[in-house]
């Protein structure tokens, strides 16, 4: 089964349980390739770790109800002539990668070949080709799509971040990081693939066993989204943080402030995961003094929104309206930190805390990559 499969059922269960699912979704897709703040030769350790295979179970076999109702959705999206539902029906294909019954024209490869056909220059499709969509390895990731989007959204940090060196060449880690501080923003196209995943899931009626665990079909569909677009965070994230964090400030002082740089772009303009990281750097990297200081204030806003937000998505299951309000603002938003701040505040919620209140401790090492702050207790289950 592939990790897609595997991020969508858990959501399903997150979300019958009651939980948020959106912040579940993203910690998912990050928590198996977060790297530790640490120095050096706890750096190494990890990586060594890391490269040893670790003994896990057999992934259980997908649902026979719910692999047809994802086969019945991609033989209708590869009907259409819209590249961002061709690129949806990539995305839903992914499992089927390795299934010979499957015919080729319904899998992933080709589908996001007939997405680029529709649609050349658009953003979202170029960041999914480029992206590795079928998920396995040796992948299917079009380099090609990647140096067109590097072409069409330059001052976007995260089509340079796809770039990073896949060795341990510091030289080209410093040129890569030198090169996304001269950008102007973070944008790794979540929230953009969220709204077309969403829009794509509505040809079809949410399965009655999906429903059936308490959910409205507009928090399912979230589900089903969330968890399939966060599987495309950029897995250089992790890379980024550990290159930054193992800097001696005293030796590169130039390559910390672009680090920081990059940090800022990163809470700015990111999900949970990108903000946690880039929070992650500038603490790590940060002198105590007023800048120290000035992104505590952002980082502590930054929990006060989240944990806004899971109060919030906590409900979807419960008030269509409230979901469907989350989906328009991922729609009409530049980036998934803008729409959730249009969502709080179309929710009449302050986007800042009050004056005495304080985020829960921070996070240990790996948690800590994952968001600005630590969950809070879900809320309680949805009412049937």
């Amino acid at each position: 089964m592939s990790r897609i499969t595997t991020l969508i059922f858990a959501a399903c269960a997150v979300a019958g349980a009651g939980h948020a699912p959106i912040a579940a979704a993203q910690d998912a897709a990050a928590a198996p390739k977060v790297a530790a703040t640490a120095p050096a030769k706890k750096a190494a350790a990890a990586k060594a770790a890391a490269e040893k295979k670790p003994e896990t179970a057999a992934a259980p076999a997908e649902d026979e109800a719910f692999k047809l109702f994802r086969r019945d959705l991609i033989n209708l999206l590869a009907l259409s002539g819209d590249a961002r539902k061709q690129i949806a029906a990539a995305q839903f294909a992914a499992p089927d990668q390795k299934d010979s019954t499957r015919s080729a024209v319904k899998k992933t490869p080709a589908l996001v070949k007939r997405a680029l056909e529709l649609g050349p220059q658009d953003p979202l499709v170029l960041w999914i080709a480029a992206s590795n969509a079928c998920l396995d390895k040796p992948g299917c990731a079009d380099p090609a799509a990647l140096k067109t989007l590097q072409g069409i959204d330059a001052d976007n940090t995260a089509v340079w971040l796809l770039s990073w060196p896949a060795d341990d060449n510091a030289g080209m880690q410093r040129a890569s990081v030198m090169r996304m501080a001269q950008t102007q923003r973070y944008n790794d196209y979540w929230g953009t693939d969220v709204a077309a995943l969403y829009r794509a899931l509505e040809i079809l009626p949410v399965p009655k066993e999906i429903v059936a665990l308490g959910l409205s079909s507009e928090s399912a569909r979230i589900n089903f989204a969330t968890s399939i677009a966060s599987a495309f965070l950029p897995v250089p994230l992790q890379r980024l943080h550990q290159f930054c964090t193992t800097l001696d400030a005293a030796k590169d002082e130039a390559a910390v402030a672009d680090c920081i740089a990059v940090a800022r772009k990163l809470e700015a303009g990111g999900t949970f995961v990108a903000q946690g990281i880039g929070f992650a750097i500038e603490e790590a990297l940060l002198q105590p003094g007023v800048d120290k200081d000035v992104m505590g204030a952002r980082r502590r806003s930054a929990a006060w929104q989240k944990e806004k937000f899971m109060e919030l998505s906590g409900r979807f299951s419960r008030e269509p309206a409230l979901a469907q309000a989350y989906v328009d603002a991922l729609e009409k938003e530049p980036d998934a930190s803008a729409a959730l701040i249009a969502f709080l505040r179309g929710q009449k919620q302050h986007t800042d805390p009050p004056g005495d209140w304080q985020p829960a401790p921070p996070p240990k090492a790996a948690d800590a990559l994952t968001s600005p702050a630590p969950s809070p207790p879900p809320p309680p289950a949805a009412q049937p």
